[in-house]
């Protein structure tokens, strides 16, 4: 009776209905995938050249590169007497994250209101544009300086104050090249307006921040990947029918980075699917489903998405390409140039396990 037990114990023991999975490949022998390369369908760049970066974590000054970026920002000054005051300090602390640019600047006193989430260079609220693109300001500054440290500090007068109290706000204007980026009050110390009385120190309120851009608009074919100013690079494989049959291990999408620009040494690479054929930059996509840290001077871009292919391998009418794009995308403002038909993916694959026993 105990042999019998014995026997029945090791024949359950030994046998498995399971298929060999992804994740047992390292661990169940020596299973050496076979390789393909899908054949490139399309690509170009989808852009939104006219953002709203008010949810920005930070606030971009410069210009270069076709690019220029202002700050706009608005603070609440209650109705009170501002006599005697001993000193009137406005404040912006820079972001060491990125290069330190130095450059000239000039501050001058906003004509029109404008909304912090739906500012860009034409608009100023959801409905009204500016009269001149780029904001509508006094023609003379209010103060001009460099900007060379770690904090951006200006002083400023009695006269000067009640100038600002009076206005729709400030706007930050560069007036030659380079880039400085600023936190904003989403994402570190915020601009700050400051009163000093004796040993009172009394800080205004920030009502509003943000930055307008304008810069280049790549040709329609040209792959761009971008941020600040929105390019996404638009990607789609034919796909092979024989990965039907296959169990799908890995997939490798690289492409050759022709120029960049950017003010940091790192940039993050994402990539999301379309969930219907491309129509313009708003096609509906899902979540991230690969997302890759690089060197910003990087040449060559290698990005993992196995996901992609294993899910057209299940649905294959479901293949309407994907964007690959900078996450976040208003973190700064910075681009890539793709060499148009660099783009390859590799397909690592090996036949489904029968089942064992």
């Amino acid at each position: 009776m105990k042999r019998c037990f014995l026997f029945a114990f090791l024949i359950t023991l030994g046998c498995n209905e399971l298929p060999v999975g992804g994740g047992e490949l390292h661990s169940r022998g020596d299973f050496e995938a076979e390789e393909i390369q899908l054949r490139l369908d399309n690509t170009f760049t989808e852009t939104n050249v006219n953002p709203f970066l008010g949810n920005s974590l930070n606030l971009a000054l410069g210009k270069e590169r076709g690019y220029e970026s202002r700050v706009l920002v608005r603070f609440n000054f209650p109705d009170t007497s501002y006599e005697g005051l001993d000193e009137i300090r406005f404040v912006m602390a820079r972001n060491d994250l990125f290069d330190k640019d130095t450059i000239q600047f000039s501050l001058h006193l906003l004509l029109g209101e404008f909304q912090e989430t739906k500012a860009n260079w034409q608009q100023r609220t959801e409905l009204e544009f500016w009269v001149n693109e780029g904001g509508d300001y006094e023609t003379n500054p209010i103060y001009t300086g460099v900007i060379d440290d770690d904090s951006l500090v200006v002083l400023f007068n009695y006269l000067d104050l009640q100038a600002i109290i009076a206005s729709q706000g400030m706007i930050l204007i560069p007036e030659d090249s380079g880039f400085v980026y600023f936190y904003s009050r989403g994402g570190g110390p915020p601009p700050q307006f400051v009163l000093k009385k004796n040993d009172d120190v009394t800080p205004m309120a920030l009502e509003a921040d943000c930055h307008i851009v304008t810069g280049p608009d790549p040709f329609f074919i040209e792959p761009w990947i971008g941020s600040g100013l929105l390019y996404r690079n638009y990607v789609r494989f034919f796909f092979d029918s024989l990965l039907t049959e296959q169990l799908v291990i890995f997939a490798d999408l690289t492409f050759t980075v022709e120029d960049h620009f950017a003010k940091r040494d790192s940039v993050a690479i994402g990539v999301r699917e379309l969930l219907e054929p491309i129509s313009d930059f708003e096609t509906p996509v899902g979540p991230l489903i690969a997302f890759e840290k690089v060197a910003a001077d990087d040449s060559i871009i290698s990005i993992d998405i196995v996901r992609h292919i294993q899910r057209i391998a299940e649905h294959p009418d479901s293949n309407f390409g994907f964007f690959v794009l900078f996450s976040p995308e208003t973190y700064d403002i910075a681009n890539m140039k793709v060499i148009r038909g660099s783009h390859e993916i590799t397909v690592g694959y090996v036949l489904p396990a029968e089942e064992r026993y």
